[in-house]
């Protein structure tokens, strides 16, 4: 039964490793060419994407009309995550449901920089989170 612990606990661990090759010290430029990049600030702290995987735009069209929804994994346990109600590139719009580390953040607003052909760029503030931005691939 140990021996069956040791294993389950080993290949956990090996599934979450992280890409040591990137610093989550250093903000993300903002680009808008869909290089599926994600920084911003929380409490001053730089929280950025890529050394525990990619970030994720997930776009969901309904009869009631449409969102996006973001979210990065910034470390083994904290998460970034909001949504954008009928997002339109050129505008600037309120984003809510937001997460951070599990816990409900404040409302703020998302200025598109960009929505075609799959890309999805912008910048983002509100409340504990300043100087956001993202530049991500999304299917329509």
């Amino acid at each position: 039964m140990r021996h069956l612990l040791f294993i389950c606990l080993l290949l956990f661990c090996v599934a979450c490793e992280e890409n040591e090759s990137v610093d989550p010290t250093i903000m993300p430029e903002a680009t808008t060419t869909g290089a599926n990049t994600f920084g911003c600030l929380v409490d001053g702290w730089v929280y950025a994407s890529g050394r525990w995987g990619l970030p994720v735009a997930e776009y969901l069209e309904g009869e009631e009309g449409s969102e996006m929804t973001i979210s990065v994994q910034t470390g083994l346990d904290s998460y970034i995550r909001f949504t954008i109600a009928d997002p339109k590139q050129g505008e600037t719009l309120p984003y809510g449901n937001a997460y951070f580390e599990n816990q409900k953040m404040e409302d703020g607003k998302v200025y598109i920089s960009r929505m075609s052909d799959g890309v999805f760029s912008g910048t983002f503030e509100g409340g504990r989170i300043t100087e956001g931005r993202f530049d991500l691939k999304y299917k329509e």
